[in-house]
């Protein structure tokens, strides 16, 4: 878990360094970054809890949160270009940006759980 806890202290800490520079940016960057780290905080707690109770149901476990996070994902990016009307060049790049370093994190995460 604590890869997770610094992927995520760097993507906010990157995110704010661009929101500053860029100040019109702010919400679109800010914003693009929330999605991705509410959902991997919350995939990296449910893979914990599944694996303290079963190892076993890591991986069924994994395939809803992806099927999930496809929809949510697909809902969330849809609604802030389309509904908010953020700036999609700063959304979708800070959301991209997020995306990969937080899977990358839970990759790890997982890495580490198996290899005890």
């Amino acid at each position: 878990m604590r890869t997770a806890w610094i992927t995520g202290a760097l993507v906010v800490a990157a995110g704010s360094i661009v929101a500053l520079a860029v100040p019109a940016a702010a919400p679109a960057v800010l914003l693009g970054m929330l999605g991705p780290l509410v959902v991997a905080t919350g995939s990296l707690v449910a893979m914990d809890r599944a694996y303290r109770q079963s190892p076993e149901r890591v991986s069924r476990l994994m395939l809803r949160l992806f099927l999930g996070k496809i929809v949510a994902f697909g809902a969330y990016v849809a609604l802030a270009i389309a509904v908010l009307t953020l700036d999609p060049i700063w959304f979708i790049g800070s959301f991209t940006v997020s995306f990969v370093a937080f899977h990358l994190a839970e990759a790890v995460h997982l890495q580490r759980l198996f290899s005890n």
